[in-house]
């Protein structure tokens, strides 16, 4: 199971094993593929703590008041170390960046198995799409999270946050994202 991605990233922490009963209430919602890695590895830290695989359930609510979620139909999976939530749509993965008040599909395509092993472990698209050198910098200064908290710029961007980026909890600093901008649409 995405052997490509654990060859390049083969540190990473579980946080929570996953239970069955949460893996099958899940089925049909989110690729077989995330499922089984549910199963194999759990939730935790990943790519070297910059990616955090979470319980959707945790999170949900986060994205449907940040985010103009249609029918509640996208389901967030995962979430970078800048408070970025990887989203699966149903048929692509959605990149929400709420610091920019934007989103992107990053993946058009169900093969969870091309997203580890291809886009994930490759250089050049991880530093496009996730600016992974501005995470590199903060990480050494800043050092690592805590699993429920990601980095934050204080104010927030939209206030003029450009210079001081910070630890802060992930739900409470989005929520304070969407209150000063609204949600994203």
């Amino acid at each position: 199971m995405f052997k490509v991605f654990f060859t390049k990233y083969p540190n990473f922490k579980i946080e929570q094993k996953v239970h069955e009963k949460l893996i099958s209430n899940f089925e049909g919602k989110l690729p077989d593929e995330l499922l089984k890695f549910w199963g194999e590895f759990g939730f935790g830290v990943y790519m070297d703590e910059f990616l955090k695989i979470i319980n959707p359930n945790d999170y949900q609510g986060s994205l449907n008041e940040s985010y103009i979620n249609p029918n509640n139909t996208e389901i967030v999976f995962a979430i970078t170390a800048f408070g970025d939530y990887l989203v699966w749509t149903g048929d692509a993965i959605r990149l929400i960046k709420f610091r920019y008040g934007n989103y992107t599909i990053i993946e058009n395509d169900d093969d969870m198995t091309w997203f580890f092993d291809m886009d994930l472990a490759d250089d050049s698209y991880v530093n496009d799409i996730f600016k992974i050198q501005k995470y590199k910098e903060t990480f050494s200064r800043l050092g690592s999270l805590a699993f429920n908290e990601c980095y934050g710029y204080v104010p927030i961007l939209a206030a003029g946050g450009v210079e001081n980026v910070e630890k802060v909890k992930i739900i409470e600093h989005l929520s304070i994202i969407s209150q000063f901008t609204g949600k994203i649409e």
